[in-house]
């Protein structure tokens, strides 16, 4: 039972991921693998949404917490190297926490929801992602900057961006839930 869980994960993570990837080429081509180009967002985005999706279906909340503070140090050792500054470590957690809350509202509300139909609950995480992120990433510039308010093109940027990646994840999601058992079957996954 409990490795039939971590498949569980794994597929869920892969398919959200996959998700968001296929949306971000479909938009950018091949810059979204740059890792130090900002569309890279859509591959770890893509891959931190999904596994917390996965984390909130599957998992305990204490698990839950612990999954979060590993990805963000791990977020943090990747992407700042020996560079550690508290603006790193701001920019990591409003990032993370953009993408995790998001997720937790998507599931609290519309997940649960056996009303909304697959795919169109895709269109509430596309709203909820768009949204927080674009409004986390505004802050955090508003500290970091301590000139005023981002531009209109900045803000269009990451608010696209937002909506991109929340409607990746919230596709490869539906996808992997309305077709659950037919990937387990296919992959020959026991279910005990």
């Amino acid at each position: 039972m409990k490795s039939n869980k971590i498949y569980q994960i794994l597929l869920l993570t892969f398919f959200g991921m996959f998700g968001s990837i296929l949306i971000g080429f479909i938009f950018y081509k091949t810059s979204i693998f740059i890792t130090t180009r900002t569309n890279f967002q859509f591959v770890t985005a893509g891959l931190y949404g999904a596994l917390f999706f996965s984390l909130i279906e599957y998992k305990s909340i204490r698990e839950q917490i612990f999954a979060m503070i590993f990805i963000l140090l791990l977020q943090l050792i990747i992407f700042t190297g020996r560079y550690l500054s508290i603006v790193y470590i701001m920019r990591d957690i409003f990032y993370l926490g953009a993408i995790f809350i998001s997720i937790k509202l998507y599931y609290q509300f519309i997940k649960r929801n056996p009303k909304i139909k697959y795919y169109l609950r895709s269109l509430a995480l596309v709203l909820f992602y768009g949204f927080i992120n674009t409004l986390f990433i505004s802050i955090l510039f508003i500290i970091n900057a301590k000139s005023g308010l981002p531009s209109l093109g900045f803000i269009y940027v990451i608010a696209k961006n937002g909506i991109l990646i929340g409607l990746g994840i919230g596709l490869g999601i539906d996808f992997y839930i309305q077709n659950q058992k037919q990937l387990i079957s296919l992959l020959k996954i026991k279910t005990v």
